[in-house]
């Protein structure tokens, strides 16, 4: 699983994953909703839902977060 740039939630911000199954697990807890940057709403600009799962290398809106954790695959 990879981490979008426009990808947001409540605890994101001062997050920080020293490895990727930290992050995983993080966004894998579904227990918060989750916001594109690029939108402010519950949907990417290609109108799609925008859930960690959902944001990933295959949508045409994705970027790779800079805060992607050491050891995060390079798509």
């Amino acid at each position: 699983m990879r981490l979008c740039a426009y990808l947001r939630w409540k605890s994101f911000y001062g997050a920080r994953w020293d490895s990727r199954e930290e992050l995983v697990a993080d966004l894998l807890r579904g227990d918060v909703p989750y916001h594109c940057l690029r939108t402010c709403q519950p949907w990417g600009p290609d109108e799609d839902v925008a859930a960690p799962e959902r944001c990933q290398p295959d949508r045409s809106c994705f970027a790779p977060s800079p805060k992607e954790p050491p050891g995060s695959p390079v798509a």
